[in-house]
């Protein structure tokens, strides 16, 4: 009887401990390694469990290390894999978006990060071969947290690239690899991208009906008659969950990790602090001319700092970052409450945006974005099931609501973009609406759009005006040629969407010792700005240097011989 008594007493004692490292916040730092969970690298079977457990874990225990051994490993989910198909054979439609890119939409989290603290991942050799659509790598309420090597991948790519093999006046044949892109039945869905093999750049162009002649030839009808040869795209979604969601979090270093496609963007970062970016790659995979649907990263709502050190990107459907603040609507409730709202624009982490108490809102004219008021920030209730953000200033608003909308310039992440690499894209490649931004040693070739843009964009409620940016020692090539070309094809400083002149918003903006081979009309573009420094920069190829308009203090010095236009 004695025994049996002190071996349950021992079974009880594991059992508690067990539960303990489990599930008990605090518990002591680990070294961890993936393959104790149960993971094989190159099996080509199922790891979730095993990721699930392992971080599970990690987040039980701050200052763990978990330690992914190299190799490659595949991550499965029922309903994951039945999104991928559904949205791949067109049992969603053509907007695919629509289906799953609002803030009440389905979603798969593959790697959940949730409430890390003090955690680094080592993944160096490591491939995540998603079997699906999710959310790849979930970063929410954590600090300090690193990953380093990590790439991300779909078995099925989430878009299918084929040769054109046929092209007439009204529609072209392109060939699939079936093995490499199944899914496809007779209903064809996706936007359409073409990819050019002898300038090496993607672009545009329009298409209509698509169809499928055969398991291994679809017709697209289109007036575009594409090259033969040339390489169609077809992305079956258009914005979707990220790759990475970086949301409230705070000290987050991504090193070595490398994404190869995602349905939605790359990175998308939201109401988060400090992000370092370290030879991140967002680029296609060998044998592909695609990566991200969308953008490769995009930062919202952010502070602190926002770094890109030694970063590639190429093959994405959009740009290679924006960061940005948002211009929120604004409904009176009561007294100094306010309640605030993002409005016909794309909130890209799905999430609600709104302020911290202490937080400094400056109330700007709708039609042309001047400041009018300056207000404090003494309280904030949110409700995601109203899908609701009340705001109690610390005094009341005197003016028309109606005519005006509300930023946080508290929320204005610096930005530093440091030797980065940018190669074949659509869209910009550097949108840039805050302060205190760095551009330096970098090289952009062939962004179908411009290649850095500055400045507020109140059409798709993105704030704010730019002030302390320095471009610098960087070469940009044949950038501006399609979608995304602003009035300037290197650089663009400007402010979109306002319906009456403005005053200058940007301020104190220095170009100086770039190496520009452009195109198109003009260069670099400076509008609604004040105290621009253009100098010693080799401008060529476009038919002016620079256009002026509507600015003061632009100071022009030693840019080439191109003509400069003053309006």
């Amino acid at each position: 009887m004695t025994k049996i008594l002190n071996l349950v007493l021992v079974v009880f004692s594991f059992l508690l401990t067990t539960t303990c490292l489990y599930s008990q916040p605090g518990g002591k730092a680990l070294n961890l390694n993936l393959a104790d969970f149960g993971a094989k690298p190159n099996d080509g079977r199922d790891d979730s469990k095993a990721f699930t457990n392992a971080l599970g874990k990690c987040r039980n225990n701050p200052g763990s290390t978990l330690t992914i051994p190299p190799g490659s490993y595949n991550f499965q989910n029922k309903k994951a894999m039945e999104f991928e198909y559904k949205g791949i054979n067109g049992q969603y439609g053509e907007d695919v978006q629509g289906v799953f890119f609002k803030p009440k939409g389905e979603y798969v989290i593959a790697l959940d990060f949730d409430k890390f603290k003090d955690i680094t991942i080592n993944a160096e050799g490591v491939t995540f071969i998603q079997e699906g659509w999710y959310e790849g790598v979930s970063i929410t309420n954590a600090e300090n947290v690193k990953i380093k090597g990590l790439t991300l991948t779909h078995k099925r790519p989430p878009f299918t690239e084929g040769v054109i093999i046929n092209s007439t006046a009204e529609y072209f044949d392109m060939k699939i690899d079936i093995e490499k892109y199944p899914f496809l039945t007779g209903d064809i869905t996706g936007r359409v991208h073409y990819y050019d093999t002898e300038k090496n750049i993607l672009y545009t162009g329009p298409a209509d009906k698509k169809e499928l002649l055969d398991k291994e030839t679809i017709r697209i009808y289109s007036k575009l008659n594409p090259v033969v040869g040339h390489i169609c795209i077809l992305r079956h979604c258009a914005h979707n969950r990220a790759g990475i969601l970086i949301k409230e979090s705070k000290n987050i270093v991504l090193e070595d990790v490398t994404i190869n496609s995602q349905p939605g963007m790359g990175i998308v970062g939201h109401r988060s602090e400090d992000i370092m970016m370290k030879n991140l790659k967002v680029v296609p995979a060998e044998g592909t001319v695609t990566s991200t649907n969308t953008d490769a990263t995009h930062f919202t709502s952010c502070k602190g700092k926002i770094t890109f050190d030694g970063c590639e990107f190429g093959g994405q459907g959009d740009d290679c970052t924006n960061v940005h603040n948002y211009y929120w609507s604004m409904f009176d409730e009561s007294g100094k409450d306010i309640r605030i709202s993002v409005e016909g624009a794309d909130l890209h982490a799905l999430s609600l945006d709104y302020p911290d108490m202490g937080d400094t809102l400056v109330l700007v004219s709708r039609s042309n974005l001047e400041p009018k008021e300056y207000y404090f920030v003494e309280g904030v209730q949110t409700s995601v099931k109203d899908w609701k953000v009340v705001v109690k200033l610390d005094k009341k608003i005197e003016f028309d609501v109606n005519d005006y909308y509300m930023t946080n310039l508290t929320r204005r992440p610096s930005v530093e973009i440091v030797n980065n690499i940018v190669n074949s894209h659509l869209a910009r490649a550097y949108l840039i609406k805050t302060g205190n931004v760095h551009m330096h040693g970098n090289y952009i070739r062939g962004s179908s759009g411009t290649a850095i843009q500055l400045g507020a964009e109140s059409g798709w409620r993105e704030s704010g005006p730019v002030e302390n940016i320095l471009i610098e020692n960087n070469r940009i090539i044949d950038c501006g040629y399609g979608r995304g070309r602003q009035k300037g094809t290197a650089v663009s400083i400007e402010v979109n969407g306002i319906r009456t002149p403005l005053s200058k918003l940007n301020k104190n903006i220095i170009i100086r010792n770039n190496i520009i081979d452009a195109l198109g009309d003009v260069a670099v573009y400076i509008s609604y700005s004040k105290g621009v420094n253009v100098t010693n920069n080799e401008i060529t190829g476009s038919k002016n240097a620079v256009s002026i308009e509507n600015s003061e203090s632009v100071i022009l010095n030693n840019n080439g011989k191109l003509p400069v236009i003053i309006n």
